[in-house]
């Protein structure tokens, strides 16, 4: 029987964003979610069975009340998280080290990102594009030898074809990732949407909902990824997509 509580909600805070990266497609503005609509969603969310609330964007370090948005969900019981561009990392680290943050997404390749990776809340997301396993791989490398515990593989799935990895691609760099773990004793995951192109599951997003600013939800992250209408399906079929 399918577990139909939604055990994680990603909520944008604001469509700031302090980094311009070439494949991004996600809209830009001065935008930020007020904290009373933040605070009623939560309401709302903690009744519906949801375990965890990451806070996203845009880059969700540029909220102005972001502290207090932690704490709102921590007060409701729910577990809390970010990714972030590691553009401001001793921020990221005082909320987590305070205990405002559950555990925080640091994307590889961004910001002062290497200052991050050794903490223990920490996860290095990977983001594989074209033509990037080497580099991809090198990333990986650098972040184990400054103390990254664990490591989470994404594959590229915007608009932009250009920048879509082969399965192939995703093939190799999961296998090498996994051959690194085993060697030095770091965790390695992927993606749902990886684990899908590669054939390792057959459904993706079950028990996810995103949430944009202006309130409407949404059963995936990515309007361009070839599994979003099974997504949306499946959504709709447990009752989470209303």
């Amino acid at each position: 029987m399918r577990d139909e509580r939604l055990r994680l909600v990603s909520i944008e805070i604001t469509e700031q964003c302090n980094n311009h990266c070439p494949y991004c497609d996600q809209p830009k503005s001065e935008r930020f979610m007020p904290v009373a609509q933040f605070s009623n969603l939560l309401d709302d969310l903690a009744t519906d069975g949801t375990e965890a609330v990451a806070l996203g964007g845009g880059e969700p370090t540029l909220h102005p009340a972001l502290p207090e948005m932690l704490g709102a969900v921590r007060e409701r019981g729910l577990r809390a998280g970010l990714t972030t561009n590691a553009f401001n990392p001793r921020l990221v680290l005082q909320l987590a080290d305070q205990g405002q943050l559950e555990g925080f997404g640091v994307s590889a390749g961004k910001g002062e990102w290497f200052r991050m990776v050794s903490h223990p809340r920490a996860i290095v997301n990977l983001l594989l594009l074209r033509n990037s396993v080497n580099e991809t791989i090198g990333q990986a490398t650098k972040a184990v030898r400054r103390g990254a515990k664990r490591l989470l593989l994404l594959g590229y799935k915007g608009v932009r074809p250009e920048f879509r990895p082969s399965t192939a691609e995703l093939s190799d760099a999961y296998t090498m990732l996994n051959m690194l773990g085993r060697r030095l004793d770091v965790t390695i995951a992927a993606d749902d949407y990886t684990r899908r192109r590669l054939g390792l599951t057959t459904t993706c997003g079950e028990g996810f909902l995103r949430v944009r600013i202006d309130g409407a939800r949404e059963p995936c992250s990515f309007e361009s990824c070839e599994f979003r209408c099974d997504s949306n399906a499946d959504q709709a079929s447990s009752g989470l997509g209303s």
